[in-house]
């Protein structure tokens, strides 16, 4: 199956000059009027070819310029082209992939308007641009009339009117394919017969229709002698008939039937997407010969629950596959399943206009070969809503942070953390996050870690963000070393262990309470903040806190003090977590 595989948009509405990669399911996430929908737009406009009015330029004395670069140019996907145009595209065409440009110059709709042209992908940026007679219809040929659904208006256009490009349209002639191949007999019969009665020339022509012609024509004898007129209602034919189909809607308990146009947003989003899963599945052993179909959906989840989302996201999946090329916007991660998480967009908007972050796909081969399990960590169910729909991205450590950050920003803030666009994820082991931070620093997204203070003396040493050797880091184990007679822990080469008594953070817990620590901390902690990353001065975040226990059951009463009482009573150091917040949400 070919497909658009990239788009560079200039000028066009908000995408001022955007560069974005599509593939056979493309998700597009991004926060409302980053311009999602203008994205949309210009694919729909790329493949129809039409001049564009003065909306459509974001400067109205700049050209409007959109290449694409199509792939997957076979044979079988050139069989349905003329000999002629054929002859001309293959030329430019290299290992299937082919540089296709819809150039504009100035606002205007004529046919005139457009220059559409083609060039050899390698010759991208330097070789010119040429115009084979034919290419807008190869274009049309290739990629058929899109269909695109709006997220709040013309649904009744989509469901409830016969078009080629619609939902319904494409069911109606798949329904009326199955119809005539085994009943095109029985409904010519029927036909004929209306014919008979209907047409002028029908052996069994109607009387009233025979009065209705004399009555006329004594008429028109005063006007103009000689003429005669003669009504004639030609014979639908199979296709004709099927065009005026519709849907009526009946709900239980009601005798009569609705049409689409009369019901309820959310019934109309329902019945609009049941018909796309029907297509899905109507299209399951379909050849599609060599077309792509082009789907373009702008938020297909507004009004369906999550049940419902999932299995229409499961029917735009089976649809990718058939021979259609399915892009959309979203605002639910319900519509992205793990596997489309790498490809999937995420769109934003900035004083240069609408921008398209790297792709996870990208960042994870720009990074070294063992970032899987920090992909799998960030992008687990839990983590995907936060971060494909946040500005920031805030990566903790364990349960605590998980449990309690949230309501305690609440409380100190006076705002949650969505109300900042911040993202909370938990990367469930801290020597993930130095490449948690990488990867998503690589897709655009401003990220900041938060880490106890053992990290700074482990996992941060061996990744390199401080030296063993930095003299606060052999101050701080100097300390420790002074104080092992006194509490009888182990260590190992200068560092804490585990044992029975003591968790290796433990000790450094107590020796961030040594008053000789301070300075030595400080020093470690502004280290650890150039790689973003935030260590507590006390060791960790339950002595901030005044958390003893690292329980649910702490957790839970420590959630419900912070809704009771004042943050004041349940902080014992305020002024560090106020100055964590700062520094989170900047």
């Amino acid at each position: 199956m070919h497909k658009i595989k990239q788009l560079q948009i200039r000028n066009y509405r908000s995408c001022q000059d955007t560069t974005i990669t599509l593939e056979n399911y493309t998700p597009l996430v991004g926060y409302n009027n980053a311009g999602k929908s203008n994205i949309l737009k210009c694919i729909e406009t790329l493949v129809r070819g039409k001049g564009q009015n003065g909306a459509s330029f974001f400067n109205e004395n700049k050209p409007l310029e959109i290449i694409a670069l199509l792939e997957g140019l076979d044979e079988h996907s050139l069989s349905h082209l003329s000999s002629q145009q054929v002859t001309s595209l293959k030329p430019y065409i290299e290992d299937g992939s082919l540089m296709v440009r819809f150039f504009q110059q100035k606002p205007g709709t004529s046919t005139k308007s457009v220059e559409m042209g083609i060039q050899k992908p390698s010759e991208q940026g330097n070789g010119s641009w040429v115009n084979p007679n034919g290419l807008p219809q190869a274009i049309t040929t290739l990629f058929p009339e899109p269909t695109f659904i709006n997220s709040m208006e013309d649904s009744a256009e989509d469901v409830s009117k016969f078009k080629a490009s619609n939902t319904i349209g494409k069911l109606i002639v798949h329904l009326q394919k199955e119809i005539v191949a085994s009943k095109a007999d029985e409904i010519n019969s029927a036909l004929n017969v209306v014919g008979k009665k209907l047409s002028l020339t029908g052996s069994e022509r109607l009387n009233e229709l025979g009065d209705f012609d004399l009555s006329i024509n004594e008429k028109i004898e005063d006007f103009f002698p000689g003429l005669s007129l003669n009504i004639d209602i030609p014979t639908p034919n199979i296709s004709d008939l099927f065009k005026q189909g519709t849907i009526k809607v009946s709900e239980s308990g009601i005798q009569r039937q609705s049409d689409f146009i009369d019901m309820g947003h959310g019934s109309q989003r329902a019945i609009q997407m049941t018909l796309i899963r029907h297509l899905a599945e109507t299209t399951k052993e379909v050849d599609k010969r060599g077309k792509t179909n082009i789907l373009l959906i702008d938020e297909p989840e507004l009004f369906l629950h999550p049940q419902a989302i999932e299995l229409l996201r499961s029917s735009l999946k089976i649809l990718s596959a058939q021979g259609y090329q399915v892009v959309f916007s979203t605002h639910s991660p319900y519509m992205i399943e793990q596997s489309d998480i790498p490809t999937t967009n995420i769109i934003r908007k900035n004083n240069k206009g609408t921008v398209v972050t790297t792709r996870l796909k990208e960042a994870l081969e720009q990074t070294l070969n063992d970032n899987d399990s920090q992909a799998r960590l960030l992008f687990d169910t839990y983590n995907l809503g936060q971060i494909l729909f946040s500005d920031k991205v805030l990566i903790a450590e364990g349960a605590t942070e998980k449990m309690v950050l949230p309501a305690l920003f609440n409380s100190v803030t006076g705002k949650t953390l969505g109300e900042h666009k911040l993202a909370l994820v938990i990367a469930e082991g801290v020597n993930n996050i130095p490449k948690m931070i990488e990867i998503l620093n690589k897709m655009g997204i401003a990220t900041k870690a938060l880490a106890d203070l053992d990290f700074a003396f482990t996992g941060a040493i061996k990744q390199n963000l401080i030296d063993r050797t930095d003299p606060s880091i052999e101050s701080c184990l100097t300390i420790i070393e002074n104080i092992q007679p006194t509490h009888n822990f182990k260590l190992k080469d200068r560092l804490p262990c585990k044992c029975k008594d003591f968790k290796a953070s433990d000790i450094y817990e107590l020796m961030a309470i040594e008053s000789n620590a301070a300075i030595h901390i400080n020093d470690i902690r502004k280290s650890m903040k150039n790689h973003s990353i935030w260590v507590w001065s006390k060791g960790a975040i339950e002595p901030h806190l005044c958390l003893s226990t690292k329980t649910n059951g702490e957790w839970l009463q420590y959630r419900q003090r912070l809704s009771m009482e004042r943050v004041e009573d349940c902080v014992a150091d305020l002024g560090e977590i106020r100055e964590f917040f700062e520094w989170c949400i900047n």
